[in-house]
């Protein structure tokens, strides 16, 4: 059974997909009031890293007990402005969480967390490759982001629902741990280390 708020949920009576479309809305519904009254693309997408961040563990010596959570944003102005408002206040496991000002000439490694979007493809790549194996959760938005190299890739499905996929093998590379809970939400989970996909 899941608990939810008093409500008690039948898991075991529910299909696996529509299992995973409840837990999809209720990841959608821990944004903040700010994000429910403006439920903007910019504001969902901010609303789905701030959950991208809640549901991972980054190892230690990558994020030490009084430093700061980075989440950075390159290219897309408008989510950058709404993950500010989103995490205004809110602490991440004990981290303050702070939204610097970051571009492509910058050096992301310092990020937690690096959403990236709107910008050349090229330029994604490039990015990606160089965060490779380090401790940085990458999330993507655009067309062919499930092989471009990012740990998370949002998308939007022809009825208008916004998805993401995950790449879990890809996050063990860079040393983070993403919850099962957040594993069981991904429309795709790809695995290098297991046979197939999810």
């Amino acid at each position: 059974m899941l608990l939810i708020h008093g409500m008690r949920l039948a898991t075991s009576r529910l299909a696996p997909r529509v299992l995973r479309h409840v837990l999809t809305g209720l990841l959608l519904l821990i944004a903040s009031s700010a994000v429910c009254q403006d439920a903007t693309e910019p504001s969902l997408k901010a609303a789905l890293i701030y959950n991208f961040a809640r549901f991972t563990t980054w190892p230690a010596d990558a994020l030490p007990a009084n430093a700061p959570f980075s989440a950075c944003v390159v290219g897309d102005l408008n989510v950058s402005q709404s993950l500010e408002r989103s995490v205004r206040d809110r602490l991440l496991a004990g981290h303050r969480i702070v939204v610097p000002r970051v571009g492509l000439q910058d050096s992301l490694k310092s990020c937690h967390l690096l959403y990236v979007s709107g910008i050349a493809p090229i330029h994604v790549t490039r990015i990606l490759a160089e965060l490779q194996g380090s401790p940085v959760l990458t999330i993507t938005d655009q067309d062919g982001g499930r092989v471009a190299g990012g740990i998370a890739h949002i998308f939007v499905e022809s009825g208008g629902r916004m998805r993401f996929d995950l790449d879990h093998g890809l996050a063990k590379q860079s040393h983070l741990q993403l919850s099962s809970k957040l594993l069981t939400l991904a429309s795709h989970v790809l695995d290098a280390s297991v046979a197939g996909e999810r």
